[in-house]
């Protein structure tokens, strides 16, 4: 899933994309969706890339959260998936995140 925006400020079309995976659980005999990754590109090039954890639901539901946030202080559901890209840089913080 991407979200496109035009320009912002310095920012040449920002995107930010959202990796999502499926997945069947025999346990709850469901198919399951999980978001996997969230990426930030700008400028036409991956930005950061954040893992994301415990953000999944079943395939017939949907997933809500007050806060799916890089920070602490919102329990960092995501989280830089490496010191080597610009993630360290970025916090990013979704209010009322519904998939």
């Amino acid at each position: 899933l991407s979200l496109k925006f035009g320009d912002i400020g310095n920012l040449k079309g920002l995107v930010i994309r959202l990796l999502l995976t499926t997945s069947y659980s025999q346990l709850s005999v469901q198919d399951w969706f999980s978001l996997h990754r969230l990426q930030l590109l700008y400028n036409h090039s991956v930005q950061a890339t954040f893992n994301a954890t415990g953000i999944h639901a079943p395939a017939t539901h949907s997933f809500h959260c007050e806060h799916v946030s890089s920070l602490q202080r919102y329990h960092a559901l995501l989280v830089p998936s490496s010191e080597k890209d610009l993630s360290q840089l970025w916090e990013v913080t979704f209010i009322d995140f519904q998939v």
